[in-house]
């Protein structure tokens, strides 16, 4: 037996629907709009919205977001290194079941991010994964400085509207393959720019 086989019981390969990156301008953006995506799957056929953070900052913030929800379908807000498969076994997932991870933002190392991703992937049943981000996020600033924002409002966005595209993974991946290059450390940090300061000084957003 494998050991994903002993981890989580041996099933067909799970069912993964990754949707785009969904980009605001604004922090207090992205966390309205994860709430009323919340909202949302949570009246779909969902069993469970399971809410990751990597960072304690934004972790606290989903924890807010998730105890104002009404819900009769479980909403757990959880640090990403928690992701394992204890976590799996007490969600009892049947294979028919559909579960939403939605991430409030993206690890600055790639190799940390995929870790979810895998994750999702070893569940039993069909998965609906998905990352929000904002233009404030430590990781988009490495790419995207103020201007972007000042030119985005120029054309018209809101703080409530959301850019939602491929062009912004691909952003993100080229960000944190850049970054990788440049990590010094591996300290760890209870938000995005901590984890910059003691780890990557020279790749920083700020």
């Amino acid at each position: 037996m494998g050991l994903l086989d002993f981890l989580f019981g041996k099933r067909l390969r799970a069912k993964v629907e990754v949707i785009p990156d969904l980009m605001w301008i604004t922090a207090e953006g992205k966390y309205a709009g994860l709430e009323r995506e919340i909202e949302e799957r949570s009246g779909s056929q969902t069993v469970a919205v399971l809410l990751v953070a990597h960072f304690a900052d934004v972790l606290a913030r989903l924890e807010e977001i998730a105890s104002r929800q009404k819900s009769e379908v479980p909403i757990k807000s959880v640090i990403a290194s928690d992701l394992n498969s204890s976590l799996a076994a007490s969600l009892q997932l049947s294979e028919s079941a559909t579960i939403d991870i939605l991430v409030g933002e993206r690890h600055p190392i790639r190799t940390v991010d995929d870790q979810l991703h895998d994750f999702a992937d070893k569940l039993p049943c069909r998965c609906r994964f998905m990352h929000f981000v904002s233009l404030e996020d430590a990781i988009v600033k490495t790419f995207a400085g103020d201007s972007v924002a000042q030119t985005l409002k120029l054309l018209g966005m809101r703080d409530d509207q959301a850019i939602q595209h491929r062009m912004v993974y691909r952003r993100i991946r080229s960000a944190q393959k850049r970054i990788q290059g440049k990590v010094v450390g591996s300290l760890e940090a209870s938000s995005a720019e901590e984890w910059f300061s003691k780890n990557c000084p020279d790749g920083t957003g700020s």
